[in-house]
């Protein structure tokens, strides 16, 4: 619940606070005093819209706090838990929300201190107070959200229910996409499949060998530098064998000085290091000389075989530009490229196989949306039967309350028996209400037959039977009374004592019949001082409470007989409380 709320800096209200209670709140005073201003400071706490033109003139920044008790409030404890911004160990007896705005635009929103986006506060609010204002009249006449109304009256059977068909669902729309990809495919199955299958062939038959490449780039050098490679060749064979008619050769001076060294050796131990790395070169440069006496003979140089070699390097790097990869990557290609064939050949069984799947899961669907839309009908005749009774205590004595449920019919859905009928994420149901106010007038939409006070109460009678199936901690009302008077407005007061008995309720009225029902009665009033308007709240006691009542009454503060009427109103309604607290 709201215990208390703490309003700065925002249009008239300079700083004020609001010690709510348990039970029926009132806030009453004269029009213009700034009542609705504090529901729209709760507004701001809910995470709604804000606009710096509601700064107080002449200040910065306007700040709105509320301090919550929601230590009863399993679904706000969970969030908060959920979110890091509370732990399991904390008493939830005081959970305080904040929300600040600046001349600059900005907003800024707090829970117990720590900076939250403010859509992180909206989350919270709609777990912790309902709010109903004027709004809340055109929200009823959409016939849109109709069905949301009648889903809140049986949470858990239709929440599992429209769980259960929300995840076959999702499996259908799947299947049914990927049915259609596929369909789309197999209408371009020819034109794929000769795309594929050129591409293909087009790697195979080029029989890529591994590295192939570099080899080839390899023996084009050595093939277009075959003249260097011989005159190189001849120069290093001579140098180490020696030139015809030369004194002698390196080879054979290696020998020599091989000789010599392994003499000293043996003469001086310090030559035995050099004597083995003279016999390495020794062998080394005699394998040389061998090795290019050999590749020199069979050195095969030949223009054709450099044409062909420049050929095929050209044809492998005109595929490789083609289709951006090396030559290892193609390989690869081509295999994946073979399973795509084998895929898009395959696609007609494919087709067929997924239709039998969609088939079954369609089944699903279509009992699963059977099942939600039979317990909506059975929900929809329990609310019936019971808004008959809240709109009867609230003066309609022939009303008639029928909720009208059918299909959703489409030709883009599924078929229920003979005709198609449109899948949506809340099932196949179009839900609407009709009422009949009057004797002997048929049941119509209620945009069509109610006016605003009707439908005020047609609200009321609604939220008195969600009251006790509803989650959140408080409720809250504006312009409840719009539209009504006399004996109804005491039907309407004696209704928001029975929620109240169930979840704190804030409420302004205009009217002393229902504001004599408070629990706690708060009157708003506006004065000037210093040049400025400001507004002060307080909380009446019996006496002023009798005062404020007559004054309602008869619009004068001082008139005895408004005064005794005060008396006794309030003496009728403490009657009236008492036997609601009984039947309760």
């Amino acid at each position: 619940m709201l215990n208390e709320i703490q309003v700065k800096n925002f249009a008239i209200i300079d700083d004020a606070r609001l010690n709510f209670s348990k039970g029926l709140n009132i806030l009453t005073g004269e029009t213009g005093a700034g009542k609705t201003l504090v529901i729209e400071a709760i507004n701001l706490l809910m995470g709604n819209r804000a606009d710096n033109s509601l700064i107080r003139d002449g200040e910065t920044k306007l700040l709105v706090q509320g301090y919550f008790d929601l230590s009863k409030n399993q679904l706000a404890k969970k969030f908060l838990m959920d979110t890091g911004l509370c732990g399991e160990d904390e008493s939830f007896e005081e959970i305080v929300l904040a929300r600040e705005v600046n001349r600059q635009g900005k907003n800024r929103a707090y829970i117990n201190g720590i900076f939250v986006q403010v859509s992180t506060l909206k989350e919270l609010g709609k777990l912790c107070i309902d709010i109903h204002g004027q709004h809340d009249h055109q929200y009823l006449l959409e016939s849109k959200n109709h069905l949301k109304i009648i889903d809140k009256f049986s949470k858990k059977h239709i929440l599992e229910a429209k769980k259960a068909y929300r995840a076959a669902l999702g499996k259908y729309l799947d299947l049914k996409d990927r049915l259609e990809r596929l369909a789309s495919q197999q209408q371009e199955k020819e034109k794929k499949l000769r795309d594929l299958k050129f591409k293909a062939e087009e790697i195979e038959a080029l029989n890529i060998k591994e590295d192939e490449d570099l080899k080839l780039e390899n023996e084009k050098r050595i093939l277009k530098n075959h003249e260097k490679i011989f005159e190189l060749c001849t120069d290093s064979i001579n140098k180490l064998k020696g030139d015809q008619g030369s004194q002698g050769s390196l080879v054979d001076s290696m020998g020599e000085i091989k000789q010599n060294i392994s003499q000293l050796a043996r003469i001086d131990n310090g030559f035995e290091p050099y004597v083995e790395d003279i016999s390495s070169i020794s062998g080394v440069l005699d394998d040389l000389s061998h090795y290019l006496n050999s590749y020199i003979s069979d050195f095969d140089y030949s223009p054709q075989k450099l044409d062909q070699i420049q050929e095929r390097l050209y044809r492998l790097d005109q595929v490789k530009k083609k289709y951006g990869m090396e030559l290892p990557s193609l390989k690869g290609y081509a295999s994946r490229l073979r399973d795509e064939i084998d895929e898009v050949t395959d696609i007609d069984s494919r087709v067929d196989r997924l239709k039998k799947s969609l088939g079954k899961i369609e089944d699903m669907v279509r009992d699963r949306a059977l099942k939600l839309s039979g317990l909506r009908k059975e929900v929809s005749s329990n609310i019936g039967k019971a808004v008959v009774a809240e709109l009867k205590d609230l003066s309609f004595r022939d009303c008639v309350f029928k909720i009208d449920q059918d299909y959703d019919f489409s030709e883009e859905g599924i078929y229920i028996g003979k005709k198609k009928v449109r899948l949506t994420e809340e099932g196949i149901d179009r839900i609407e209400f009709l009422v009949s106010l009057n004797k002997g007038q048929n049941p119509r939409q209620l945009k069509k037959i109610a006016s605003g006070g009707e439908v005020s109460r047609i609200m009321l009678a609604l939220k008195s039977i969600i009251g006790s199936l509803d989650f959140i901690s408080t409720m809250v009302f504006d312009e409840i009374d719009s539209g009504i008077g006399g004996a109804t407005s005491l039907k309407v007061g004696q209704k928001l004592f029975k929620i109240s008995n169930c979840y704190q309720v804030i409420c302004i009225t205009h009217l002393a019949q229902i504001a004599s029902f408070a629990d706690s009665h708060y009157f708003i009033e506006k004065y000037i001082q210093d040049g400025k308007t400001k507004i002060k709240v307080a909380a009446l006691d019996d006496r002023q409470k009798i005062k404020e009542l007559s004054r309602m009454l008869s619009g004068m503060e001082d008139s005895s007989i408004s005064f005794k009427h005060a008396e006794e109103l309030l003496s009728k309604c403490e009657e009236a409380k008492k036997e609601t607290v009984e039947r309760i």
